[in-house]
């Protein structure tokens, strides 16, 4: 199946057949692709694309309504209370696989037998598209690598061939660093699931030694709605949280693809200290990113009482972490940790009593909170 018979494609070429806008959700109704968005919108729309998904009351409205049971296109009732109109819904099938849906807003009954069976042809070019096997396709690896070049003549040839090839316009992009969630998983397939959430033409994707580089074009239709530093969570959410990703902030063309990509790496450390939600961005860093550049024998020059409090005692490791992040602010501390203030007051006496620092002095302070990003998990 040629690139150019994208998800976005296909939801574009509907939308221009039918003339009224189109969006495409996955199973679980968080949008793959949409159309330009015009006319009466009903609320539901604009939030489904806003937030990323439906909200709670949309889904048990829609679910209801059978819409994950349903074989054919049908029409959605009206629900008054949650301002949702009356949708066509096609449910995007592959045999007895539910892989997203199809919707139209058709409240006055406008759409024919024609142009409903259109939309029945487009779901099922939609689920061949989303159901077809994970092929690995060509590694652009190599002129990633020499995109990333610190020669600039190199960095200047690997752009024009990029341009030349088409692969990638020449404006402005963000750089993404992916790798496995676990050491021994393979992150490429998930990769280039991710990959798969992208338009043709807008993206390039390649192995280098360290992480999978997957560089995105800010001009994508599927990526203008999100806000800049949003593309690595939204591009994770597409691999089943088998992956870290760490983003780079805007670069303004291929020319620049060797900083972001610096900053994509240090941003993925980040990720890989976030188990919960595995996704940074530059943009957002803070102080992380002085942090994760340390070297790794840093940590060997710390104060030994601290790092043995911090290694053998993880509640206590867990008050200071908050405590500090709280810049030592007692009462968020104690609201954060569900602990009353004298217990609080408690641990971090015996904190001090452990490592020797005095919690009130910046330079201690300072080092406590260094050892602290230091140790974190990754």
């Amino acid at each position: 199946m040629e690139r150019s018979d994208s998800l976005q494609a296909l939801v574009d070429a509907l939308s221009l057949a039918l003339e009224r806008p189109v969006l495409l959700d996955d199973a679980d109704l968080r949008p793959l692709a949409y159309s330009t968005q015009w006319g009466e919108i009903d609320p539901v729309r604009r939030e489904s694309i806003m937030q990323r998904g439906a909200s709670p009351a949309v889904r048990r409205a829609l679910q209801s309504q059978g819409i994950a049971q349903a074989q054919g296109i049908l029409r959605t009732r009206p629900e008054p209370e949650i301002a949702m109109e009356e949708r066509v819904c096609a449910p995007v099938r592959s045999g007895a696989n539910l892989l997203g849906y199809l919707w139209l807003l058709d409240a006055h009954h406008e759409l024919d037998g024609e142009q409903l069976e259109r939309i029945a042809t487009t779901a099922r070019r939609v689920a061949q598209v989303l159901d077809a096997p994970v092929r690995r396709p060509v590694d652009e690896g190599l002129l990633i690598g020499r995109l990333c070049s610190p020669h600039a003549d190199e960095r200047e040839a690997a752009s024009g061939e990029v341009r030349d090839r088409r692969l990638l316009p020449d404006r402005p992009l963000v750089v993404c660093a992916v790798a496995p969630r676990m050491h021994e998983a393979d992150a490429l397939i998930p990769s280039h699931r991710m990959a798969g959430r992208l338009s043709a033409g807008h993206m390039l994707m390649g192995t280098l030694p360290d992480a999978i580089a997957l560089l995105v074009s800010l001009e994508d239709p599927v990526v203008t709605v999100l806000h800049e530093d949003e593309i690595a969570s939204w591009l994770a959410s597409g691999a089943d949280g088998e992956v870290a990703v760490g983003q780079s902030a805007p670069a303004a063309g291929l020319l620049d693809v060797a900083d972001g990509w610096r900053q994509a790496r240090i941003a993925l450390q980040a990720a890989q200290s976030r188990p919960e939600a595995p996704q940074a961005a530059w943009t957002t860093l803070g102080a992380e990113r002085l942090v994760a550049q340390l070297p790794a024998d840093v940590a060997r020059d710390l104060p030994e009482r601290l790092t043995r409090m911090l290694r053998e005692e993880p509640m206590l490791a867990e008050t200071l972490a908050v405590y500090l992040d709280a810049a030592g602010d007692v009462k968020a501390t104690a609201n954060a940790l569900s602990l009353h203030r004298s217990g609080l007051y408690y641990r971090l006496h015996r904190i001090e009593q452990l490592t020797g620092l005095r919690l009130d002095d910046g330079d201690d302070r300072l080092l406590a909170h260094i050892a602290v990003r230091l140790t974190r998990p990754h």
